[in-house]
């Protein structure tokens, strides 16, 4: 076997200390106390050095074995054989080759307790650095039987003065692959146990659930002997713990047998296919085409005998029944999936999520055939994610039985708890709270009428102040005989802190439009539920009035270009006789920028109109990068922009116009993957110099100077003082 890293050497002696009554609670402590001493050196020892793929490194192979002198290879004998490989596993031109060489000189990195890890290797391995043998598992010897030992994870010991050796592989195999498998990597020995722990623990947490759902199906099944899907379902589950619990890493660190685990995981791998196909035929009994079913069941059935006495009877290794089971498992699930997809309509929701849920784990499966392969590349693939999915199908459908078991004996005890007389005068005091529940039930009956009733024509109210109105008529009314007063003034009055209608602001915060307050109660309306009446009527209405308030909030705000994200012409309008007025008013500066796109229409023309909204996008979004929060930018229509900036002087105006021209040539605007040609703007500006200027006026020298810029060339930036045709008419 070769070395054994030293937690398994005292693991397998303390289990063998251990009577036999003991061993499996002391294998399950022990896995716990390792795991947790590894968690504890591992969190208390920080790494010393990087990880490094040996993928990353420079490989070489060759066929054949070595000549050995002394017990060690002659390296140097055959160095003209050697062939570069890019990962040593499965070299070409392998033929009926068993031996493969790889090697490799060792990066120099700083590790304080350097390793080798590898996922898997095939089959049997020996290691070397510097010609001298650091690791072996199983046998190698030509002259030797070569028995199958598993598959393993391997960790392979370095020591300190590795860096810049030469590292070799000697591998044997007679299985479809040979080489390494997995993850295969230089790194810190406490780093690794993390690794190994970390990756195998959500499969050990999967596989114990997977087992108390199998015991919880089995037990199940036990008690209705009627039920056998529940048998096989629980036998499906076993066999799905089986597989993950063989298949982890980490339970290689408490259980250090890898045949046994490659044991554990061929037949509970090769059963698989029996207990789905039996469950199937259980649904499908009697049906044609059913019988299909329970042959491919005994099929695999005799394979799984066949492959665990073949091997342990040491004529052929375990190994070789994989691969030909993967092949037989895929013809098997074409067809139990063609049989089923006949039946498809006949099985119940039961059926169908236990059948949805195979489905899904079967792709697992298929994925991981692939990987396990090489006909994808390799990748922990979360298979464990499958078996949890199915187990939990079986959590379902078993409660769902247990409910409705239950169900069915509820209904039992109360037609006999009907029988007893010696009940009678507590039905009678039952017969009492009933009817005042009634009466409690037809009031709050009449209270969610009458209140729908008020909230649909709340509804088709326009606007606040109408349905400010109707409330001020009708809500009160709603809590008769109760007396509530209803406040619409918007007022915070004594009342409870959740019986105000507020009506939340598009700006932030909200508002009061209502106040409710419980001035008195009734005898047939107890206090506290008048209060919870209170509660759900300001509830429901502040969703229908703010329903309200959101349409006249739409409307007053619906001044956005739905292209661009930028104002609209609408908004723009309003905005620049606002600001003129405030500004004529504060005795502050505003200036106008009048941008437009140079050659448009030919850009349209060349590139589509559906480029040309992503220019006028790209246009628009360095419109807003380029001006403050308070200037504001809209598009104007067409392929004009104009800006509207605050307190700004001309000045100031005409270095923002020069930087935002600069900005527009420099985009580089694409389009479905294509680079179009690069856009240039022309701008006009003007500024309120004259307090007696308008809105019309001060838009028109923007507009005349932006012609000006045209006239002269385009792509450049005019001032209406700087513009000769100033209060001259322009068209065009």
């Amino acid at each position: 076997m070769g070395k054994a890293i030293p937690e398994r050497q005292t693991l397998g002696r303390l289990i063998q200390m251990m009577p036999r009554r003991h061993t499996l609670r002391g294998i399950i402590f022990l896995l716990l106390l390792l795991m947790l001493g590894d968690l504890i050196a591992i969190t208390s020892v920080r790494a010393a050095g990087p990880t490094v793929a040996l993928s990353e490194l420079n490989w070489d192979y060759r066929w054949g074995d070595l000549t050995f002198t002394d017990s060690k290879p002659d390296f140097k004998a055959v160095s003209s054989e050697w062939q570069p490989i890019g990962f040593p596993a499965n070299p070409p031109d392998r033929g009926e080759q068993q031996y493969v060489w790889f090697r490799t000189t060792l990066p120099d990195t700083k590790l304080s307790a350097p390793v080798i890890f590898v996922t898997s290797i095939n089959l049997n391995v020996e290691v070397y650095l510097d010609k001298q043998i650091i690791y072996r598992f199983g046998q190698l010897d030509p002259q030797t039987k070569k028995s199958f030992m598993g598959w393993p994870w391997h960790q392979i010991s370095l020591p300190e003065n590795y860096a810049g050796k030469p590292l070799y592989f000697r591998i044997y195999s007679d299985y479809t692959d040979i080489g390494l498998w997995g993850e295969a990597k230089l790194m810190e020995r406490s780093d690794m146990l993390l690794h190994v722990i970390s990756s195998g623990l959500h499969e050990l947490i999967v596989a114990a659930f997977s087992l108390l759902v199998a015991f919880v199906t089995l037990v199940f099944a036990l008690f209705r002997g009627t039920k056998k899907e529940f048998f096989y379902l629980g036998l499906f589950s076993l066999a799905t713990a089986g597989v993950l619990i063989g298949e982890n890493l980490a339970i290689q660190l408490a259980l250090p047998w890898p045949l046994l685990k490659t044991y554990l995981a061929a037949i509970s791998y090769f059963s698989m296919p029996i207990f789905i196909a039996m469950l199937l035929y259980y649904w499908l009994n009697g049906a044609t085409g059913s019988g299909l079913l329970k042959v491919l069941a005994q099929f695999h059935l005799a394979y799984l005998l066949l492959a665990v006495t073949v091997s342990l009877a040491g004529l052929r290794n375990l190994a070789i029944f994989f691969p030909v089971f993967d092949a037989l498992f895929v013809v098997s699930l074409l067809v139990m999936m063609r049989v089923v997809l006949r039946f498809s309509k006949q099985v119940n929701l039961s059926q169908q999520m236990v059948l949805g849920a195979f489905a899904v784990y079967a792709i697992f499966l298929l994925v991981d055939m692939l990987v396990a392969h090489s006909f994808l590349p390799w990748v922990d693939f979360p298979i464990a994610i499958g078996g949890l999915l199915f187990a939990l199908v079986l959590v379902v459908i078993s409660i769902r039985s247990y409910v409705h078991t239950n169900l069915a004996m509820e209904q039992l005890n109360h037609q006999l708890e009907d029988r007893v007389s010696e009940r009678t005068a507590e039905l009678h005091a039952y017969a009492e709270a009933e009817q005042q529940r009634r009466q409690e039930l037809e009031r709050e009956n009449q209270f969610i009428a009458e209140l729908e009733r008020l909230n649909v024509d709340l509804q088709s109210c326009e606007n606040l102040d109408e349905a400010r109105e109707l409330m001020r008529a009708r809500l009160a009314d709603i809590f008769k005989p109760g007396l509530v007063q209803v406040s619409l003034d918007g007022d915070t009055i004594d009342t409870l802190p959740d019986a105000q209608i507020r009506l939340a602001q598009l700006e932030g915060g909200s508002q009061v439009l209502a106040s409710l307050t419980l001035v008195s109660g009734h005898e047939m309306l107890p206090k506290a539920q008048l209060e919870d009446f209170l509660r759900r009527t300001s509830q429901r209405l502040s969703v229908t009035l703010g329903n309200i308030k959101l349409r006249e909030d739409l409307q007053r705000y619906s001044f956005e270009d739905s292209l661009t994200g930028l104002r609209n012409r609408r908004f723009f309008d309003d905005a620049l006789a606002r600001d003129i007025q405030l500004a004529k008013r504060n005795q502050s500066p505003l200036s106008l920028l009048v941008c437009d796109i140079d050659h448009f229409k030919r850009f349209n023309d060349e590139f589509g109109h559906d480029a040309g909204d992503a220019a006028l996008q790209a246009v628009a979004e360095t419109l807003q990068q380029y001006f403050r929060e308070s200037d504001i930018p809209c598009r104007f229509g067409g392929e004009e922009f104009v800006v509207l900036m605050r307190d700004a002087v001309l000045d100031d105006a005409l270095a923002k116009a020069e930087r935002l021209r600069e900005a527009v040539q420099a985009l580089d605007i694409s389009y479905r993957g294509e680079k179009l040609s690069h856009l240039t703007i022309s701008i006009g500006v003007s500024s309120l110099s004259d307090r007696d200027t308008d809105a019309e006026t001060l838009l028109r020298q923007a507009d005349q100077a932006l012609y000006a810029a045209k006239q002269q060339g385009r792509n450049r930036v005019i001032s209406a003082d700087d513009n000769p045709n100033r209060d001259k008419q322009v068209k065009g």
